[in-house]
């Protein structure tokens, strides 16, 4: 995007509406350090409460992802203006959103106070008042042509491409520099919407005249059955067919893992970790409503969610339970597929939500294997004989994929792993090629991570 486009829609956008945005971003923030919920429900949560208007809330979104991609990079440079580290939280916000528009996209000088103004009139003088010098000192520094400089090679490269140096390093390790720069560019990107049509309820026909009435334009993905990618569209929670329950929004990783399990009819499955149903009803939907699912998570909110969805979607079929996946579960069912997608520390959605990146620590990897590990081990017992355990995470770090696979075969001799029917991906890390790794500047996708794991007959 150049400078050019990533100013506009600040010039046309009305003052209300952009100062609106730029409350809620705030507050989203401050919350989101308040209660530690991510900030895309945090921001939902505000917006709801508030009502705001439609376009201040996609605005919003927008800034806040921007925000996430550059935020070691804003950061940087407004602590040439701020010395103080107990500076207001709120306040800092906002002048990284204007240091972001101003300093790192170019925008102009009318755009730039246009920008002042909107959040005058919605924060008032006397908030602002603290940030006008600063605000002047910013935009001095964009006249003087002056950047925030990294100091090794790591750092620099981790300003530049908006992630944190630890996790540079460690993208350098296993995928070699270049691979990384590719990765790290393509979290930088908008990723692509994909959705998947919902034959349970309506023809695939009929739902694709629906969406070309609707305006919507998308093509077919050949990766998978029923999966599409939207070229242009409204907002999709405005779509009939959303509504309706016609289409289910789903990331390619996620069709991946259950896709490499060939759902049929009558066969039986366990989905642990299962909340809010994106796999439950994937299996329902390409076995057609004849398979038997058992899900589990140990979340009531996230549970209601899931019935919410599933029911929605008219999935049949399928039960669920509240228990917790380290222990052993209320069941005596022996499955033919038990997928577990557990907890994990997200490594692989920095493309989707920037702000992960600045929260995930090499210690959030470590807490998550260790529960990982319990609930592979426990859910390992339910696989019937010559049954597979499908395990899979939204993270790309070995010791949460690899190294903890290569631990469970060692203590579980009478599983072994299988290659995926589907050869799509990158194959695992030490030495697990029948393990697929996804990633975004590949596969345009989440990162990913499945395993299939057969147990002996």
């Amino acid at each position: 995007m150049s400078a050019d486009d990533s100013g506009r829609w600040l010039v046309e956008t009305p003052p209300d509406v952009l100062g609106a945005a730029l409350k809620a971003v705030v507050q989203a923030y401050v919350r989101h350090k308040e209660t530690g919920h991510s900030l895309k429900s945090c921001l939902y949560e505000i917006t709801r409460e508030k009502r705001y208007p439609i376009k201040s809330i996609e605005i919003a979104r927008r800034l806040i992802w921007e925000h996430g991609t550059r935020r070691s990079l804003l950061a940087k440079i407004v602590s040439k203006v701020i010395k103080d580290k107990r500076f207001w939280l709120d306040r800092k916000v906002l002048l990284e959103l204007f240091t972001n528009q101003v300093l790192v996209k170019g925008c102009s000088r009318l755009e730039a106070t246009k920008f002042v103004q909107a959040a005058r009139n919605v924060f008032g003088k006397e908030w602002m008042m603290p940030l006008e010098p600063l605000l002047g000192k910013l935009y001095a520094l964009k006249l003087e042509g002056k950047v925030a400089e990294g100091g090794d090679e790591l750092e620099k490269i981790g300003l530049a491409y908006g992630h944190p140096r630890w996790f540079v390093e460690y993208l350098f390790n296993i995928l070699g520099k270049a691979e990384a720069v590719k990765l790290m560019q393509a979290c930088n990107e908008k990723p692509p919407t994909y959705f998947v049509l919902n034959r349970l309820k309506m023809s695939e026909e009929e739902i694709l005249e629906m969406l070309e009435r609707d305006g919507v334009k998308f093509e077919r993905d050949k990766r998978a059955p029923l999966l599409y990618k939207i070229i242009q569209s409204k907002p999709i929670r405005d779509l009939a067919v959303c509504k309706r329950g016609l289409i289910t929004v789903q990331d390619f990783s996620s069709v991946f893992s259950i896709i490499s399990t060939q759902p049929k009819s009558g066969m039986r499955f366990l989905d642990v970790c299962a909340a809010p149903g994106i796999k439950t009803s994937l299996i329902a939907i390409y076995a057609q409503n004849k398979a038997r699912i058992l899900s589990v998570d140990i979340s009531p909110h996230r549970l209601k969610t899931y019935l919410s969805y599933t029911r929605r979607l008219g999935v049949e079929g399928a039960d669920a339970i509240l228990c917790d996946a380290t222990r052993d579960m209320p069941t005596r069912l022996y499955a033919d597929v038990v997928i577990l997608d557990p907890p994990c520390s997200s490594t692989g959605l920095f493309w989707r939500e920037p702000s992960y990146r600045w929260i995930v620590k090499p210690t959030t990897i470590k807490k998550f294997s260790a529960i990982q590990k319990k609930m592979l081990d426990n859910v390992a017992r339910y696989v019937k004989n010559n049954g597979l355990l499908v395990y899979c995470t939204c993270s790309i770090t070995v010791e949460e994929n690899e190294g903890l696979i290569k631990d469970f075969l060692t203590s579980n001799p009478d599983f072994h792993l299988e290659a995926a029917p589907i050869k799509l991906g990158s194959p695992g890390l030490l030495g697990l090629e029948e393990c697929r790794r996804l990633y975004p500047h590949r596969d345009m996708c989440n990162g990913f991570f499945v395993a299939l794991l057969r147990k002996a007959s």
